[in-house]
């Protein structure tokens, strides 16, 4: 949820009249699943769905409504690893649909032009955006109980009447399993930051491009595992008028080996 956006409250000439402060409210649902096809190379497939939705009449009117829905598969090759340290290419390749409902786009172009194709054009609208990098992620294990890893991607963001925008993501993560130490207890703990630089950094908006996570997992069994993540992040908003939005989220985590 983004807390406290100041929304603009505009005529239907465009001129910004007043602020009101307001709420947006996010869901987001993923799957993925990753498998080893040899001891040298996995594939990964993913699935996600988003939503976004002002929870106050201002922040309604101001942002509108939006849903998308992707997909994606990638691909890791092991490339150098030692005992404690392990390197990877990566490579993945996305698509997604995303719908935006605009109601003060569609008022204002009642007012300049009345109700017709045009209006049910901006009022509900609809784009496909497509993505694709390669990078490298690192991992260290320092300690039985402690790790690090790493990442470093360049790819490219394509959106209908845009030309091809490039974008960098990098991230760092460390993790901790205090089932491994003398304490003995069935809990691990992650701490992580990701962020997306270029152009094209604004074509997600399932996360943002900047985000900040704090993890609490249940790591009682090997083969299984049971958390929350909670994300503190900055999402840019496709309406120009409205600043990029300071975002808290809530995530549950499963995780199966088999």
């Amino acid at each position: 949820m983004a807390l406290n956006l100041d929304v603009p409250v505009r005529n239907l000439a465009g001129d910004t009249v007043n602020t009101l402060t307001g709420n947006i409210g996010f869901l987001l649902v993923d799957f993925e699943y990753q498998k080893s096809i040899k001891n040298w190379f996995a594939l990964r497939g993913s699935v996600l769905g988003v939503g976004r939705i002002g929870t106050s009449l201002e922040a309604l009117v101001a942002s509108g409504v939006s849903a998308g829905f992707g997909a994606s598969i990638g691909a890791t090759v092991p490339v150098w690893k030692s005992d404690q340290f392990l390197v990877s290419a990566v490579a993945d390749l996305g698509t997604n649909k995303a719908y935006d409902v605009d109601p003060y786009g569609f008022a204002k172009t009642l007012a300049d032009s009345g109700y017709g194709n045009g209006a049910k054009t901006v009022l509900l609208s609809s784009s496909n955006v497509g993505n694709w990098s390669i990078g490298a992620r690192g991992a260290w294990g320092i300690k039985p109980w402690m790790g690090v890893n790493a990442q470093l991607a360049v790819g490219q963001v394509n959106r209908p009447a845009i030309n091809a925008e490039s974008v960098t993501g990098f991230g760092a993560q460390v993790g901790f399993d205090f089932a491994k130490t003398t304490s003995n207890v069935p809990v691990g703990l992650s701490l992580a930051y990701r962020g997306l630089t270029g152009p094209g950094r604004t074509g997600d908006i399932t996360r943002g491009y900047r985000l900040f996570e704090l993890g609490v997992f249940y790591t009682g069994r090997p083969d299984y595992q049971i958390g929350a993540d909670f994300f503190l992040s900055k999402i840019a908003s496709r309406e120009g008028t409205v600043p990029d939005l300071d975002a808290v989220q809530f995530r549950l985590v499963t995780h199966l080996d088999f």
